[in-house]
């Protein structure tokens, strides 16, 4: 299973990260009103993602590139997630 995670932006006051599965769909982190706890929780996931065998972690540097990866995933694969996980 391929995940993508977003970089860390800044949406409505506080600081999120977007990630994607083709299983789960885009999903958005908890909004932090510290950049330092965004980017705690940010790695805290990468470091769990990649412990598990089954999943490819893609980390994204650009929002971008993060939605690129995205679009590129739900051409290829199910539309179901791709449609329905959108929770920006």
């Amino acid at each position: 299973m391929d995940m993508f995670i977003g970089p860390l932006i800044e949406r409505n006051g506080r600081y999120v990260y977007d990630t994607f599965t083709v299983r789960e769909g885009l999903r958005s982190s908890f909004g932090y009103l510290r950049l330092e706890a965004a980017r705690y929780d940010q790695r805290a996931l990468i470091a769990e993602a990649r412990r598990d065998p089954q999943c490819n972690v893609r980390v994204c540097e650009t929002l971008a590139e993060f939605e690129e990866l995205v679009e590129k995933a739900c051409d290829a694969g199910p539309s179901d997630p791709c449609r329905q996980g959108q929770t920006r």
